[in-house]
């Protein structure tokens, strides 16, 4: 994620717009690639653009994605969209995890790693994302923001094969 995603979503967070809004311009725009092609093509004029915005996006969000269009942020609208959405956890003192595994983690487990992250983190609650991952063979990958926590077989099949090549 770039900087420049980084400062568009704060300022998309300091309009404090509905997060409803938000989020379906978000699904819009992801969905619909012809729409956001042309919002970012440079073939494309500005004032054609802002007519497109005007006709299809909620008024509240209107201004936000023609400077958006104006300064080329419209295919970072992905990025944007993730570090809003970390802005507004923060504000709510929470944070977002993803957990990759091999074996679903019972609710017990699941319950620990949340408390962990909440511990480490100084945060009041976790949204955990579990996506399944066969090819870890066993164990876990936690991911937090740009940080991994890799306890699986298949990342320990790694290190000890590139401990092995450095011998």
């Amino acid at each position: 994620m770039t900087k420049r995603a980084i400062n568009f979503a704060k300022v998309l967070f300091d309009l404090k717009l509905p997060e409803e809004t938000v989020k379906n311009t978000g699904k819009l725009l992801l969905s619909d690639r012809q729409l956001s092609e042309a919002l970012a093509s440079p073939a494309v004029k500005l004032n054609e653009k802002h007519k497109v915005i005007d006709a299809v996006f909620d008024k509240e969000i209107r201004s936000f994605l023609k400077v958006l269009c104006d300064h080329g942020g419209i295919l970072m609208i992905s990025d944007i969209l993730e570090a809003y959405e970390s802005l507004l956890l923060d504000g709510k003192n929470m944070m977002k995890a993803t957990l990759f595994y091999a074996a679903k983690p019972g609710e017990d487990q699941l319950k620990k790693v949340e408390e962990m992250l909440c511990r480490k983190y100084r945060k009041s609650d976790v949204i955990l994302d579990l996506k399944q991952d066969s090819s870890l063979v066993g164990g876990f990958i936690l991911t937090v923001g740009d940080t991994v926590y890799d306890k699986s077989i298949k990342g320990a099949l790694l290190g000890l094969s590139e401990a092995l090549a450095r011998r």
